[in-house]
């Protein structure tokens, strides 16, 4: 079947940075995550680089931020495929950030978790 001829343009597939620029990206969003309190290091082991962010109290629940390229611009985009924000709005993904972490966190040390009936 064809596309109707006034059918916009599909999106085209987001293009990950290459190792310097994701890095360079990446270490910005670390110093800022990192002044709110949350734990932030470098995981290079795979074909991009990424920034695992996290909690000094619960190491196992964190995020796994990497860049990519979309609607013209560098993005910040956790490992659930969520687009933060532009890497140039630092800030705003450090915010967005602490607001996907925090109930995780919370919920780990709830003392009331396991009395579930």
């Amino acid at each position: 079947m064809l596309n109707p001829p006034d059918a916009p343009p599909a999106p085209p597939l987001p293009t990950y940075s290459g190792p310097w620029r994701g890095r360079w990206h990446l270490t910005r969003l670390a110093f800022s995550v990192r002044r709110t309190g949350w734990a932030a290091e470098f995981r290079t082991g795979g074909h991009r680089p990424m920034l695992r962010v996290y909690s000094w109290d619960a190491p196992a629940i964190g995020e796994s931020i990497s860049v990519t390229l979309g609607n013209g611009e560098w993005w910040y985009q956790s490992s659930t495929g969520l687009w933060l924000t532009p890497c140039k709005r630092v800030t705003l993904a450090t915010y967005k950030l602490s607001i996907l972490l925090t109930p995780w966190v919370s919920a780990a040390f709830d003392p009331l978790r396991d009395d579930q009936p």
